[in-house]
């Protein structure tokens, strides 16, 4: 167990890691990139990532699944799998450097950035293959080379990427540039490691075992990309680009939770396998429920509360309107953190049909939504509608966890709370409220928060439920 845990921090230290680089790379960009240019990055990323769905068609997940059965070829298997998603990608990329001309000007209304579309095109292939051979460095249990890999093309990315854009004023073409070259170390390293599988052989029956595992994943992918990019794009298109490289920055505070949301991740799985048939597992979840919400509402409190200093600590005052679109990206945020709570009774049962409905389900809401209300709202309408969709996969997987029996009732009265709160912070954001008197506040709500805590888990049941050994 301990190697799982020492394993998951050096892969989850390196993912953090970048997140981390792209926040404290901020003021650099910012400094000098226009808003515009901000949102001509947000929309082709988001472009992006529904083509790289595409062009690889999740086949390294049916790969993975593969990989450690004892009646396959393991070269074989690697080898069908790599020039699978080769082809693939690279058909994918001359389609869309072929008709660029049709995407830049008439699809996505980004004329004059037709080279960062290209440079982007270019990072398909090289983005896929890296990926393909990170996965394949993790099955073969090499943490520490993992990490070293994701370090130096971080290094290597960061380097290009700050000469491009300061010394040689390429703009956003450089960070593309930086990605462009950054992947391809990527795919000399990693695949070095895995040089022993690799060949020229393909098997058929391995690439339909591949796609049968794959496919069915897909829609929930897809509505995750819904989810997470199509309201970026249809700000690009509808209301502006200097809008939506405003709402980009507040995305990017936004990713505080994704540090929440690993650390939950080194003790929930095996939490959930090790307890669920134990008597007092409804007990134990129902406090890692409470105290896994009372640290998201410590960080909403402090990303809602202090989203002006945040901004302009890392920004400049023309981004200071990214503050109520990262208050109002709390809520959804949160949930999402919460989602293996909700879905804990499918991961069980592995009836996971219920995840890609969900997850579709939330979508489909979140499309419609945004359909009526963008118009109307702006905006502010990108966050609402993730909300509701977010509201939506949360109850249909907690409702299915219930319904296998996993255990009774999860306290969400807590996520009343939490979102009482984020609306409070709203309201005071809105009022302009001074720096002191909103300290004030978070230290009185902090207060009630430490008292629901001991009310409802106690304060040693709250350090013993943190330090316990499972």
């Amino acid at each position: 167990m301990w190697k799982f845990f020492k394993d998951f921090f050096i892969y989850g230290f390196a993912s953090t890691l970048s997140k981390l680089a792209a926040l404290f790379l901020m003021p650099l960009y910012t400094s000098i990139l226009t808003q515009k240019e901000y949102g001509v990055m947000a929309m082709l990323l988001s472009v992006k990532g529904i083509i790289d769905l595409v062009s690889n068609l999740n086949i390294h997940s049916g790969i993975a699944r593969d990989y450690y059965e004892e009646d396959i070829n393991r070269k074989t298997l690697i080898s069908t799998g790599l020039w699978s998603i080769l082809s693939l990608s690279i058909t994918i990329m001359i389609f869309m450097l072929l008709s660029r001309n049709l995407w830049t000007n008439r699809v996505l209304g980004i004329e004059g950035y037709t080279s960062s579309f290209v440079l982007v095109m270019l990072t398909i292939p090289a983005g896929s293959l890296q990926s393909y051979f990170a996965i394949l460095t993790r099955f073969k249990k090499k943490p520490v080379l993992f990490a070293v890999g994701q370090l130096a093309i971080l290094a290597i990315h960061l380097t290009i990427s700050i000469i491009s854009v300061v010394k040689l004023g390429w703009g956003i073409n450089g960070i593309f540039l930086g990605t462009f070259v950054s992947e391809i170390f990527g795919i000399c390293f990693f695949s070095t490691i895995n040089r022993e599988y690799i060949g020229f052989s393909f098997n058929k029956e391995y690439i339909k075992r591949a796609l049968l595992f794959a496919l069915p994943t897909i829609p929930a992918v897809a509505a995750g990309w819904v989810d997470s990019s199509l309201g970026q794009i249809l700000i690009g298109k509808n209301v502006s680009l200097t809008d939506l490289g405003v709402y980009s920055i507040a995305l990017q505070f936004a990713s505080a939770y994704h540090l929440v949301s690993v650390a939950f991740g080194n003790v929930w799985t095996p939490f959930l396998y090790e307890n669920y048939k134990k008597k007092d597992f409804e007990s134990q979840i129902s406090k890692l429920f409470i105290l896994i919400v009372s640290i998201l509402i410590v960080v909403s409190m402090s990303l809602s509360l202090f989203s002006n200093e945040i901004i302009l600590m890392f920004a400049n005052p023309s981004y200071l309107k990214a503050g109520v679109y990262l208050t109002l990206l709390c809520l959804p945020m949160s949930l999402s953190v919460l989602f293996p709570i909700a879905s804990s009774g499918i991961s069980i049962s592995r009836d996971t049909k219920y995840t890609g409905i969900a997850y579709v389900s939330g979508s489909a809401v979140n499309v419609l939504m945004l359909l009526i209300t963008l118009p109307h709202w702006g905006v502010v309408a990108v966050p609402i509608s993730l909300l509701c969709s977010r509201i939506i996969s949360y109850y249909i997987m907690y409702f299915v966890t219930k319904k296998k029996k996993l255990y009774g009732q999860l306290p969400n009265w807590i996520l009343f709370v939490l979102a009482a709160i984020i609306a409070v912070c709203l309201v005071l954001q809105e009022l302009s409220m001074l720096l002191y008197g909103r300290i004030i506040i978070f230290i009185a709500m902090s207060t009630v928060l430490y008292l629901i805590i001991d009310k409802n888990i106690g304060i040693s049941a709250f350090a013993k439920l943190i330090t316990k050994k499972h």
